[in-house]
């Protein structure tokens, strides 16, 4: 991330609410504009407040908190934690937005997402093919992201010499098991297919980007896909190195909404501004609401354990840390 740190502030206090389950609105809820709560309000769900936490980085994104039907009480960052006319990775957003999620105490952390698939397997025959109208459970991720880090200013900056992520699953599987519970819940709706982990789709996690991969991009992953026997899908996620570091269980949705660029002969823009403003928002955001509200902590799951201690020669063998 090449966010400046020059106004780093690590005596800044959270003042906000703390809680255990958290979401942060993304791309299949964006359709609804700042209306989320009011379709969370016709489910059950009461919105408590909005708050704007200061964090080290700088002012935090808008944080909603919210009551759900059982009495539990979640968090909402909407869009990834990014702000109108921010550069993310200059602004820092996701150190901003993790900051937050760390201080309120959040253990269980929804996201979803939305694009396009690259599956090599495109005919009508291609009963198992990662298809538009999908909603996709990924087993894995392929990553930009420079050496994983923690939140600088905090005792987790640069952990690693301490404490390593390992990345087997990346993505809680006992989580993944209720939002596929759930997408059999939504009424008259259906996805055309929910694809588990089991299907060992990969996610190519692209970082606060502004387009869509380049024909050369997509054609790699599908080849790719095609020799590893596990198709690829694009879109956002926030880093789950960071969710595994800060001591987060992660559950990722992703909803399939076009072919990767070229892929296809049709402009894929007109399909997605239909799905992303008619189709998809009521039907992500309910999806999401009934999760917040029934689901619970895992136990069963690798989480904590992937999360791994190093021995204490690898910290002393750097340079003590600077007493100015």
């Amino acid at each position: 991330m090449a966010a400046c740190l020059c106004n780093l502030d690590p005596g800044v206090a959270y003042e906000g609410p703390r809680v255990v389950y958290a979401t942060l609105g993304g791309s299949p809820t964006w359709g609804l504009g700042d209306r989320f709560h009011e379709i969370a309000a016709t489910h059950g769900h009461a919105r408590l407040g909005t708050h704007r936490p200061r964090t080290p980085y700088g002012p935090g994104p808008s944080v909603e908190h919210y009551r759900a039907p059982s009495g539990r009480e979640f968090l909402r960052i909407p869009s990834y934690g990014q702000v109108i006319d921010e550069d993310p990775e200059l602004r820092a957003s996701e150190w901003k937005t993790f900051w937050i999620l760390w201080k309120a105490g959040v253990r269980v952390l929804l996201v979803g997402g939305t694009s396009g698939s690259c599956d090599w397997r495109r005919s009508a025959a291609d009963e198992d093919a990662v298809r538009p109208g999908d909603l996709v459970l990924p087993r894995s991720y392929l990553t930009r992201d420079t050496m994983p880090m923690g939140l600088p200013g905090t005792e987790l900056e640069f952990c690693l010499p301490r404490q390593v992520a390992i990345m087997d699953d990346p993505f809680c599987p006992p989580l993944a098991d209720t939002l596929r519970a759930h997408a059999g819940r939504l009424g008259s709706f259906r996805f055309r297919r929910v694809h588990g982990p089991e299907a060992g789709v990969v996610l190519n996690r692209w970082l606060a980007g502004n387009g869509f991969e380049s024909l050369a991009t997509c054609r790699m992953l599908e080849t790719l896909g095609r020799q590893m026997s596990m198709p690829v899908i694009t879109g956002d996620c926030v880093s789950p190195v960071l969710a595994r570091v800060c001591g987060m269980h992660l559950a990722y949705y992703h909803v399939v909404a076009n072919w990767g660029t070229g892929l296809e002969v049709e402009d894929p823009t007109i399909a997605l501004n239909r799905l992303y403003m008619e189709t998809l928002p009521p039907v992500a955001a309910a999806f999401e609401l009934g999760f917040l509200d029934a689901a619970s902590e895992p136990t069963a799951c690798w989480c904590r354990e992937l999360l791994r201690a190093r021995p204490p020669e690898y910290a002393r063998a750097q340079s003590p840390r600077s007493e100015q």
